[in-house]
Protein backbone atom coordinates (compact mmCIF):
# COMPACT_ATOMS: atom_id res chain seq x y z
CA UNK A 1 0.00 0.00 0.00
CA UNK A 2 1.47 3.42 -0.93
CA UNK A 3 2.08 6.03 1.74
CA UNK A 4 -0.71 8.56 2.00
CA UNK A 5 0.19 12.14 2.77
CA UNK A 6 -2.82 14.07 3.99
CA UNK A 7 -2.20 17.80 4.01
CA UNK A 8 -4.67 19.69 6.13
CA UNK A 9 -5.39 23.35 6.44
CA UNK A 10 -4.43 25.14 8.55
CA UNK A 11 -1.08 23.45 8.73
CA UNK A 12 0.38 25.69 11.45
CA UNK A 13 -0.66 28.00 14.24
CA UNK A 14 0.44 30.96 12.12
CA UNK A 15 -1.84 30.08 9.20
CA UNK A 16 -4.69 29.37 11.61
CA UNK A 17 -4.36 32.73 13.34
CA UNK A 18 -3.94 34.53 10.02
CA UNK A 19 -7.20 33.08 8.74
CA UNK A 20 -9.02 33.76 12.02
CA UNK A 21 -7.91 37.38 11.87
CA UNK A 22 -8.83 37.84 8.21
CA UNK A 23 -12.25 36.25 8.73
CA UNK A 24 -13.07 39.13 11.08
CA UNK A 25 -12.09 41.82 8.55
CA UNK A 26 -14.20 43.47 5.88
CA UNK A 27 -12.45 42.22 2.74
CA UNK A 28 -15.34 42.83 0.35
CA UNK A 29 -13.70 45.70 -1.50
CA UNK A 30 -10.31 44.01 -1.99
CA UNK A 31 -9.15 42.64 -5.29
CA UNK A 32 -7.64 39.14 -5.31
CA UNK A 33 -4.16 40.68 -5.46
CA UNK A 34 -4.90 42.96 -2.54
CA UNK A 35 -6.23 40.00 -0.58
CA UNK A 36 -3.01 38.09 -1.17
CA UNK A 37 -1.00 41.11 -0.07
CA UNK A 38 -3.14 41.44 3.07
CA UNK A 39 -2.74 37.72 3.86
CA UNK A 40 1.04 37.91 3.45
CA UNK A 41 1.26 41.04 5.63
CA UNK A 42 -0.83 39.53 8.44
CA UNK A 43 1.01 36.19 8.21
CA UNK A 44 4.38 37.95 8.43
CA UNK A 45 3.27 40.02 11.43
CA UNK A 46 1.99 36.98 13.33
CA UNK A 47 5.03 34.91 12.42
CA UNK A 48 7.36 37.70 13.57
CA UNK A 49 5.56 37.88 16.89
CA UNK A 50 5.98 34.15 17.44
CA UNK A 51 9.67 34.51 16.57
CA UNK A 52 10.04 37.33 19.12
CA UNK A 53 8.43 35.14 21.79
CA UNK A 54 10.80 32.27 20.99
CA UNK A 55 13.84 34.57 21.11
CA UNK A 56 12.80 35.99 24.46
CA UNK A 57 12.42 32.51 25.93
CA UNK A 58 15.91 31.49 24.83
CA UNK A 59 17.41 34.49 26.65
CA UNK A 60 15.46 34.22 29.88
CA UNK A 61 17.35 33.05 32.94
Amino acid sequence: MPDVNLNTFPYSKTTALTMLYLEQQDLSDLTPSQLVDKYKKVYKEINSRFSEDNSAKSFSF
